[in-house]
């Protein structure tokens, strides 16, 4: 017990800064002056200081609260806090009472803060939507530091003080309450919606609580995106946009790594943010030595009043601490997890952005969705540990410098054994991008491949190429995996050097510091203190190193991906050659030229101003008129500047209002005029002037976005229900729509994969007619459809009474067709050199012996009416696009399925998985026995100093290197034998799912799902996967093998172990109910977000035409916004979890010391060195253990979502397909129908009871409307639609009995949309290879194509570099079908987008070397 005298304090001692009292108060408090500055004048200081610019700021903002009476509750409560301080100030100025000079200052200093924190408090309720952070931490802190001036006014016997300062406490910590209450039930209805992070206060966020709303909810139930927080403000895609995008275009000088350099530039304020709590951790996580140093003295200590003041003062300094560590871990972690949210949510809006102004020339989906998927998740993981970069620079420094006031000049090793490693990493990190850009190419040559193939599933099937594309594809995979194992090496070689400095350092340095102890013979040996306290600052020194090492890795690898961004973005964009008369002198089209004549501005304004979104009538404005809509003047085009122009010497006019016409042979660049004039191909030389910018535009090959009917027609304008029916009238669309169950509903899945061509080609006309502009180009929009469709299109569009007449549009038509130049006011014909060959009305070209009077067209029919008494069928207006199907069930999403885990390891085979599992744990049992081997080691010098060194150390050494052995085995055995196994197999299984899926599947399925298997999926199982369950495992049984250890050194200790573990076990069951949820989710929100920048990559020149880019690039923000709230959450849930497992590790830390002070005597001071260590490192595992295994359950997902997508999805071919037909089939080709049913999706029949027969060697031709089933007969013959009923035999043999992909590889079939694989010419005429060069070149000259192949060099060109028109591709899957043997080719509207010519060329091929058509 303390002496009453002890208690007292003489004044000079109190009036010294200490801060340690000496021996007043019983030896355990500071001086007066230390709490009168430190404790009281600092704190309020600070305050003062800060409050004047937030009150500035705040004072500026909108009132965010209703009244409540919770602020005349705190303005009461800091009135009555004054009244106490000035009773304060009165009584420290009384001469009677012992002070410090800085006792009366700190009095009235306070006094005159709680007169301004008031008003504070005051603006902080009424302007600020959360608790103010400042008024509540301060209040904590100086809430804190008034408990300890409270206990030493107190023990001064200062009855006065004492009393009114301990009531000033009291009335502190009430109105710390109130001023941490939140104020979201207070807030004026336009803040309602703000997130419940947006309005919690300190506390909450630094504990995490805003999240428990969330966690409840996804405990009951299962989570959808509209049950997630929203973003708030400075996480908006477009906000983000705005800011990233505006700094980029600020960069002068862009250098290879401009754009890393500009984010880091804008985002450096919440970059920064994240320093102050990184700063703290370190200086946290220093204490712990010094703590573990002081505890092993105190445990040799006897026991006595001092020692167990002492021991008092441990516990709270453990507890401080380590609560210290759990909550800037926190606050440092969430802080930049929130900055990596604001780069992807940047980088991604700036991505799509530069969509808009590429040329279509030079857009790869393929590659550019690599950098929006896999090069954004590598940013992702590179900035995820960017701060330690200069703070473990900063931790490598302190540990060296206390390893030195430990072992002397022995710490030298542990630099020297870091250096090498370093320079070991370091080595490898020079090769980490370049090798990281290669296997990230093939990735995209991969991506590339697979995209094409989805896209064109149905021409892939048709034409049998199944097999091949599956060879291919999987080649191109096998060889990417070739490829990583470069860069997988790398991590082994980076993980061996990693690992080098934990190992080696200790056993190094304590050889060399026994030996120099030995040598000097000072007596000086390893103690118990000694040992522990370095080998706690060797976990100091290594943790960083190997984070450094690392993070070096990772983030280099981000730095790469920037750089392939930044390259991305700095492509030269589409220059728009076209100028419109708002600024030029127009040109106005006579007879006799072109003469020049001012157009005022105002024409063209006015014109434009309320078309954006094709919503206004045209009869409320006055259109343009007596003068050209479109005007060339010596056009030269040209898709590659460096080459000769395929359009050469244009000079034209398309009239306004009026119907114009393109014709000319295939092949001769009608297209390319079109786009030409659309502003997508590049002026060489000469002028286009347009009366708009704005165009409605419907390409030959017709583009969709993934949606329903409606959508798709409408587009991004408004809904006109009157103006949508006549459209849909106009086009002949209702017909169809009424044999759809959902009518306009009805989803055209990606690309309109679910549409027949004629359908999607009205669909496209119907958007095109919808968006109601002044100018319409149409591409070859009537080759697909029928006569009489046709015939009812044309004149309901562009007859007597036609729609566009009606409203005199422009209407610019491109064809190979010459049926409709008759009815055409104005036409242009193209020769096959690129130049215009002649120009005019029909009834001039006629008479003049061209290209037009060579089809002696009789004069247009304009009677014409059409009979339509269908009315529009249409479905919910809700416009709900058929769900994707969920990668996992409601209750696994929820709760998990450990089963995912077994399918993996059944993937990558038992016995590796064995041979990893045992190397890992002998890895484990090297890093954690030597513990337990250096306290034998230090007991063993207590008795004999340095006597039994060389054995100690020799099984120490020993125990080192098979450690770094044991881990280099798992690292290969996982990386290098385990990962291609597994992504090789995976990949397959998909591969065979995808083709071997039905075509329903196709139209149900959107695209970017099916490409997020085959891309980001992979990704994961490839690099993040294996990387998770490496560091998860190895890390699992280290904390396995701590807790024994601490469980041996303290028995005590362990008996808390199972209620740890209950408690552990039941957190993370809380926990993963919402996180897996959150994970799946925010993989799902991806899917979206993938499809529309495709869809949009694919549909440039649509989307320009149109003037879409800004609605589209609002609609990718809203999708990027949706995707970021999972994202972003996930993030946090995760922090939640660290916080909570770093506040056990403090419940256990503390529990030691409590028993380290209880028991002194009992326990060892080496057992307690060991126990307290393994704390230490326990706290550094079990956190690194969350982080690992949250990326473990993150990435596992991937897994779980191939094996749901492979079992889950239907497989065409049936159990019963099994009959092989003879080589020789079909040998004569009859085929028979009868009584035929068949459909794509049950219950909805497109074939119903057809009979037909059809005798070998006749050639059959199949007519009808536009979506009456023709395709779909055509598809029943190669099994592509499921039979219902009725059998068809080919050669007397059923074919529902024979394999598919027989059936197709037996037949020859040209599809209506041609097919290309990806790869050379020579793969392409001839993909199966069975046939010689002379007879590809012979095929290729038969269609006329042979010339341009040979310019462009040769059979091993790739097909890209051919640039083949629509009809040429139809000549050059023509010249495909040639050289494959068969007695049956099945045509489905081949020759329906060539000229008359080109039509009698493939007629005569096919008459020629096809004796028997179908």
């Amino acid at each position: 017990m303390a002496t009453p005298s002890s208690m007292s304090c003489p004044s000079i001692i109190d009036n010294t800064f200490g801060p340690h009292a000496s021996n007043c108060r019983g030896g355990f408090d500071f001086t007066l002056l230390f709490e009168d500055t430190i404790l009281s004048i600092l704190p309020i200081s600070l305050v003062l200081l800060v409050a004047p610019s937030r009150l500035y700021y705040l004072l500026r903002r909108q009132t965010k609260v209703t009244w409540s009476p919770l602020l005349p509750l705190k303005l009461i409560l800091y009135t009555v806090y004054e009244v106490l301080a000035l009773c304060l100030v009165v009584n420290w100025a009384n001469p009677g009472v012992t002070k410090t000079q800085a006792s009366v200052p700190s009095a009235v200093l306070t006094l005159v803060g709680y007169l301004a924190l008031p008003i504070l408090s005051y603006v902080e309720h009424v302007k600020s939507g959360r608790p103010s952070s400042l008024i509540s931490g301060y209040l904590l802190v100086s809430l804190l530091c008034d408990m300890t001036r409270t206990r030493t006014l107190w023990l001064r016997d200062e009855g006065k003080i004492a009393s009114d300062f301990t009531a000033g406490v009291a009335v502190k910590f009430v109105l710390l309450l109130l001023e941490a209450v939140e104020k979201r039930r207070i807030l004026l209805p336009s803040y309602k919606s703000y997130p419940f992070e947006a309005t919690s206060g300190i506390f909450s966020r630094c504990f995490f609580c805003w999240l428990s709303p969330l966690f409840r909810r996804g405990l009951s139930k299962t989570l959808s995106l509209d049950d997630l927080y929203r973003l708030d403000k400075h996480l908006l895609s477009g906000y983000l946009d705005h800011l990233l995008n505006n700094a980029w275009l600020k960069v002068p000088t862009r250098s290879s790594h401009a754009l890393f350099w500009a984010t880091l530039r804008t985002l450096r304020l919440p970059l920064l943010s994240a320093v102050a709590p990184r700063l703290s951790l370190t200086a946290f996580n220093f204490c712990q030595p010094f703590l573990l140093h002081r505890d092993i003295d105190l445990s040799q200590q006897p026991v006595d009043t001092n020692s167990t003041n002492a021991g008092y003062g441990l516990i709270g300094a453990y507890f401080l601490v380590y609560v210290g560590i759990a909550i800037t871990t926190g606050q440092f972690q969430h802080l930049t997890y929130r900055v990596i949210t604001m780069v992807r949510g940047g980088l991604i809006s700036m991505l799509y952005g530069k969509t808009a102004e590429l040329s279509i020339n030079a857009t790869d989906p393929a590659s550019s969705m690599i950098l929006m998927s896999a090069d954004i998740e590598r940013i992702t993981t590179g900035w995820q540990t960017m701060h330690e970069l200069w703070a473990n620079l900063i931790e490598v420094g302190l540990a060296i410098y206390l390893l030195e006031i430990q072992l002397g000049a022995a710490c030298a090793v542990p630099i020297a054994v870091a250096l090498v490693s370093m320079v070991g990493s370091l080595g490898a990190t020079t090769l980490v991008m370049s090798r990281q850009a290669m296997w990230l190419e093939a990735i995209e040559r991969r991506i590339a491949a697979t995209t094409s193939m989805l896209s064109g599933v149905k021409g892939v099937k048709m034409c049998g190429l199944t097999e091949v594309l599956w060879m291919t594809i999987q080649d191109l995979r096998i060889d990417e995996l070739r490829i990583s194992k470069k860069f997988r090496k790398l991590l082994i070689w980076n993980m061996a050097f990693t690992y080098i400095t934990p190992v080696a350092a200790p056993i190094v340095t304590f050889a060399v510091f026994s030996v120099m102890a030995r040598n000097s013979n000072n007596g000086v040996t390893l103690d118990a203190a000694r040992v522990f306290t370095s080998l706690s600052l060797f976990t100091l020194l290594s943790d960083p190193l190997q984070s450094l090492i690392m993070t070096l890795v990772t983030f280099m690898g981000s730095v790469g991906s920037f750089h392939r961004i930044q390259e991305f973005l700095s492509i030269e964009p589409r220059l728009d050659p076209r100028k419109s008369p708002s600024d030029i002198e127009f040109l106005f089209h006579a007879d006799g030229g072109f003469i020049k004549k001012k157009l005022s501005s105002s024409a063209d304004t006015g014109q434009e101003g309320d078309k954006s979104l094709a919503a206004t009538p045209k009869e409320e404005y006055q259109p343009l008129s007596d003068f050209d809509a479109v005007i060339v003047i010596d056009g030269l085009f040209s898709w590659d500047k460096s080459k000769e122009p395929l359009l050469q010497h244009i000079n034209m006019a398309i009239p306004r209002e009026k119907f114009t016409m393109i014709v000319g042979p295939v092949g001769c660049g009608k297209s390319t005029l079109l786009k030409a004039l659309l502003g997508e191909v590049p002026l060489l030389s000469g002028s286009i002037i347009v009366s708009s910018l704005e165009v409605a535009f419907c390409d030959q090959t017709p583009w969709h976005m993934n949606g329903t009917i409606q959508e798709s027609i409408v587009g991004v304008g408004k809904m006109e229900t009157t103006w949508y029916s006549t459209v849909l009238r106009a086009c002949a669309l209702l017909e169809d729509l009424h044999q759809l169950s959902k009518g306009d509903q009805t989803t055209i899945g990606s690309n309109g994969i679910s549409l027949s061509g004629g359908q999607s080609q009205r669909i496209a006309l119907a958007r095109a007619i919808y968006a109601r502009k002044d100018i319409i180009f149409l591409d070859d929009v009537l080759s697909g459809l029928d006569i009489d469709t046709e015939n009812r299109v044309f004149h309901n569009l562009l007859g007597v009474n036609g729609l566009l007449r009606k409203y005199k549009t422009t209407v610019l038509m491109a064809s190979s067709s010459a049926k409709r130049v008759p009815y055409a006011d104005h036409v242009i014909t193209l020769g096959g050199d690129g130049k215009i060959s002649e120009q005019g009305s029909f009834r001039d070209l006629n008479a003049e012996g061209g290209y037009v009077s060579s089809f002696s067209l009789a004069p247009p029919e304009w009677i014409y009416e059409p009979k339509d008494t269908i009315k529009l069928l249409q479905g919910k207006e809700s416009g709900v696009i058929d769900p994707i199907r969920n990668t996992e069930d409601d209750a696994s999403r929820r709760t998990g399925d450990v089963t995912i885990y077994l399918y993996y390891i059944r993937a990558v085979g038992w016995i590796p998985s064995l041979t990893f599992v045992l190397a890992i744990s002998a890895f484990v049992f090297c890093l954690s026995f030597p513990t337990i081997w250096v306290k034998w080691w230090a007991a063993s010098n207590v008795t004999a100093p340095n006597q039994k060194f060389g054995f100690y150390l020799g099984i120490y050494g020993l125990l080192g290197v098979m450690a770094l052995v044991s881990l280099v085995i798992s690292c290969w055995q996982l990386i290098i034998t385990m990962v291609p196994r597994s992504g090789e197999r995976f990949h397959k299984v998909l591969l065979d799912t995808v083709l071997g899926a039905p075509m329903s599947f196709f139209s149900t399925t959107d695209t970017g799902v099916t490409v997020n298997r085959f891309s980001q999926d992979l990704m994961l199982i490839d690099m993040e996967l294996p990387i998770s369950a490496l560091n998860t495992f190895a890390t699992s049984v280290l904390c396995i093998a701590q807790m024994v250890l601490i469980g041996v050194a303290s028995s005590y200790a362990a008996i808390a172990f199972p209620v740890l573990l209950v408690a552990v076990f039941l957190i993370q069951k809380f926990y993963l109910r919402t996180s897996r949820q959150l994970r799946l989710l925010d993989l799902e929100a991806k899917s979206p977000l993938y499809s529309q920048f495709m869809e949009s990559l694919s549909g440039l020149a649509t989307i320009r035409a149109f003037g879409w880019q800004h609605a589209l690039e609002e609609k990718n923000r809203e999708l990027l916004d949706q995707s970021q709230k999972p994202f972003y959450l996930l993030f946090a849930v995760q922090r939640w979890l660290t916080l909570i497992l770093d506040l056990i590790v403090a419940a256990v830390a503390v529990l030691l010391i409590v028993l380290v002070v209880t028991l002194r005597g009992k326990i060892s001071p080496g057992f307690v060195g060991v126990a307290l260590l393994n704390v230490i490192l326990f706290s550094q595992s079990i956190k690194m253990l969350l982080t690992f295994w949250t990326n473990l359950e993150t990435h596992i997902g991937s897994i779980a979502r191939i094996r749901s997508f492979t079992t889950g999805t239907e497989v065409e071919n049936l159990t019963f397909e099994t009959q092989i037909p003879p080589a020789d089939w079909p040998r004569s080709g009859a085929i028979e129908f009868k009584d035929i049913t068949a459909e794509y999706k049950p219950s909805e029949p497109v074939l119903r009871g057809v009979s037909l027969s059809i005798e070998a060697g006749q050639k059959i031709g199949v007519c009808g409307r536009t979506g009456s089933g023709k395709t779909s007969l055509v598809l029943s013959i190669f099994r592509m639609i499921e039979m219902t009923g009725g059998t068809i035999t080919i050669d007397g043999l059923d074919i529902s009995k024979i394999p598919r992909h027989e059936i197709r590889s037996r037949l020859i079939g040209v599809p209506q949309d041609s097919y290309l694989l990806t790869g050379s010419i020579r793969l392409n005429v001839d993909p199966k290879r069975g046939s010689t060069d002379a007879s590809i070149i012979d095929a290729l000259k038969s269609v006329h194509l042979w010339d341009n192949v040979k310019e462009k060099g040769g059979l091993d060109t790739d097909i890209e570099k051919l640039f083949l028109p629509h009809g040429q591709k139809q000549l050059f899957c023509l010249a495909r079908a040639m050289l494959r043997p068969s007695s049956i080719l099945i045509l489905d509207e081949s020759t329906s987008s060539v000229d008359a010519k080109t039509d009698e060329l493939m007629q005569r091929i096919i008459r020629k070397n096809s004796p028997a058509i179908q």
